[in-house]
């Protein structure tokens, strides 16, 4: 029987399928990944590995798996495991289509609206027995319709957020490489382009919603933060190295910017010390959860489901769906310089 290694607890339709294809061993470790050295061990007789993010599968690990045959990612770029060495043992790696968009703009609005009617604060407010009084000007969030939204970048995930701020009656502006066109902008409540530097000066919130590339690593410094109005607020739920910390810490510090919603920092899992800069964490006017914004459970059960469906195709014989390196099966490369 083939032998399936899962170095990570997934969710409970994906493993009662996978223990249908193969033997399958699964780490039920949860005080963090699965220490590396332990992993080479365990992958020695394994055929069929299957990777999730916060487990890297470098090098060593690919070669450690001397029957190796197949490497299946709950991932859409797979970016944490080896492809140059899937490739030279001509090992295909499958990811998975994007299911996470709507989930992640779903997400992103909806911390929006916590980060703008602070919500957590409100919580908290209440637990605390502060609440005295309902109409003084104790505790007041920040409205969203007639407001600008302006979204960097216009995939999946800013076009869901457009849609839905139009739906909110804001006026939805956007910065993105390549502008769209008039019948898209329409779609998108009349969506309007404008340069970076004159969207910041003219949102009330500032959406980043782009990928991490080399040309958006540490896009949102200083520079732009300063231009934003005291009263904007900022959400992140792209990537983390896109948006200078530092930077952000100091403008909420000095009230140079109304709040931030955060759910990506610049160090994460499986990085030590994983989550956004300590100073942060003193400050009333941010709200930060834990980098899930494709954390539904529905939205799961797909993604898992996706790498699960790949190894049943390539056991039947057939080609995998979302094959990353389609050179094993002697056509072109897949080049994509998406970098996180």
């Amino acid at each position: 029987m083939v032998k399936i290694f899962v170095p990570q607890l997934i969710s409970q339709v994906a493993y009662k399928k996978l223990q249908t294809l193969g033997d399958v061993t699964m780490y039920e470790g949860t005080d963090g990944p699965m220490p590396h050295d332990e992993i080479l061990k365990e992958v020695q007789d394994k055929d069929i590995l299957y990777a999730l993010g916060e487990v890297e599968f470098d090098r060593e690990v690919i070669l450690a798996a001397k029957p190796l045959k197949l490497v299946s990612a709950m991932h859409m770029k797979a970016t944490f495991v080896d492809k140059k060495t899937c490739t030279e043992r001509k090992v295909p790696l499958c990811g998975i289509p994007n299911f996470v968009s709507k989930t992640t703009a779903e997400f992103t609005f909806a911390l929006l609206m916590a980060t703008a009617w602070r919500l957590p604060e409100a919580h908290e407010y209440l637990k605390d027995k502060k609440w005295t009084q309902n109409q003084s000007t104790s505790f007041l969030g920040s409205r969203l319709y007639g407001k600008t939204i302006g979204i960097i970048g216009m995939g999946a995930v800013g076009t869901g957020v457009a849609k839905r701020a139009a739906a909110c009656d804001m006026k939805v502006i956007y910065h993105k490489r390549s502008r769209l066109s008039a019948a898209e902008e329409y779609v998108l409540g009349n969506a309007e382009f404008r340069a970076i530097e004159d969207l910041f000066m003219e949102s009330d919130f500032v959406m980043l919603c782009t990928s991490l590339t080399n040309d958006t690593k540490g896009l949102v410094g200083k520079d732009l933060l300063s231009l934003m109005k005291p009263t904007s607020i900022l959400i992140n739920t792209s990537r983390g190295p896109i948006l200078d910390e530092e930077a952000l810490e100091n403008a909420l510090r000095e009230k140079k910017i109304l709040g931030a919603g955060l759910d990506v920092y610049e160090t994460e899992v499986p990085e030590p010390n994983p989550g956004p800069r300590p100073g942060l964490f003193d400050l009333e006017n941010v709200v930060m959860t834990p980098h899930i914004g494709s954390a539904a459970r529905e939205t799961r059960d797909e993604m898992a489901l996706r790498a699960v469906h790949n190894i049943e195709r390539f056991l039947d014989g057939k080609r995998p769906f979302d094959v990353l390196n389609p050179e094993v099966y002697g056509e072109a490369a897949n080049n994509d310089e998406v970098i996180g």
